[in-house]
């Protein structure tokens, strides 16, 4: 799979989106959800209901900060911020662990 250059292309425009786009998406499926005859009949059965907008909350995001590797070559500790490298996290854990 990862071999497939159009196929990794098509899924990381589907998995790396903004907050908009994926809000967006969400907004869609609550009203497939609410306009299917076959998904309002089970909303009945089951007394749930869907609201048009998802609720908003406020917040506030942490940093995730820098993990510490092993020394590199030159004895100088290896270290990445972590939110810049979530997504390709897995390639700098494999490292020299901290001693």
């Amino acid at each position: 799979m990862r071999a497939d250059f159009r196929l990794m292309k098509d899924l990381a425009e589907i998995v790396h989106t903004n907050a908009d786009r994926k809000v967006n998406e969400c907004k869609n499926l609550l009203e497939i959800f609410n306009t299917n005859p076959k998904c309002q009949e089970k909303q009945k059965l089951w007394h749930l209901k869907f609201k048009e907008n998802p609720a908003q909350l406020k917040g506030f995001k942490y940093k995730a900060g820098n993990m510490v590797m092993g020394a590199k070559g030159s004895g100088e500790r290896n270290t990445f911020d972590i939110e810049q490298c979530s997504r390709e996290i897995d390639r700098k854990i494999q490292d020299k662990m901290y001693e």
